[in-house]
């Protein structure tokens, strides 16, 4: 069909002329997130600056903050001196603990701040020898190997649970291991299909 033959059935059916009946429409712009105009959008206004924080001077700790943690006791300030002397020497509480502190340094910690710096500060103050480290990674070695059975025996009580079948440890890790080479296999056969 013929749009002049549409307008002219248009006008002649309704009487009135197809541009008589076209409504302008108007689409509302999208708020902005603030909803408001910024100052460089309406004209002969300044840009807004941004205001900034004041900084205190290099080297005061900022509000709440605590000083970096010492690598030796050597290193320790007064304040790591007196943590230590509370809680292994005067076995203190947590609260008379953070009182002193705070006291002595005039910061206020949170709850669980000052038991976690003593702990990082007792794992730097440790003192390892040749013979220690030596201990260290067989003891983790022995571990890892235990745990490895461990591992295997509970994941066999586990399939013993789920479908009732009992299976020795050994015969679920020898299969674990069979199942994932055989899943890296046809992975590396499904890439190489991809790629071809």
């Amino acid at each position: 069909m013929d749009d002049t033959y549409i307008k002219d059935e248009m006008e002649s059916d309704l009487g009135v002329a197809p541009t008589d009946l076209m409504v302008q429409v108007q689409v509302p712009e999208t708020p902005r997130k603030r909803g408001r105009k910024r100052g460089s959008e309406i004209p002969g206004t300044p840009t807004p600056v941004k205001k900034t924080k004041a900084t205190p001077e290099k080297g005061t700790p900022k509000k709440g903050a605590t000083r970096p943690i010492p690598a030796s006791f050597e290193e320790a300030g007064p304040e790591d001196r007196l943590l230590i002397q509370m809680k292994d020497k005067e076995n203190k509480t947590w609260a008379e603990i953070r009182e002193a502190w705070e006291s002595l340094t005039g910061l206020q910690v949170g709850g669980s701040t000052l038991q976690v710096r003593y702990a990082r500060l007792k794992a730097n103050f440790f003192t390892w020898t040749a013979q220690d480290e030596a201990s260290l990674l067989e003891a983790k070695k022995e571990i890892d190997e235990k745990m490895e059975q461990e591992r295997w025996h509970r994941i066999a009580d586990a399939i013993e649970t789920k479908s009732g079948n009992k299976f020795p440890a050994a015969a679920v890790q020898k299969k674990f291991k069979e199942l994932s080479k055989r899943s890296c296999t046809f992975a590396s056969i499904l890439r190489e299909d991809d790629d071809a």
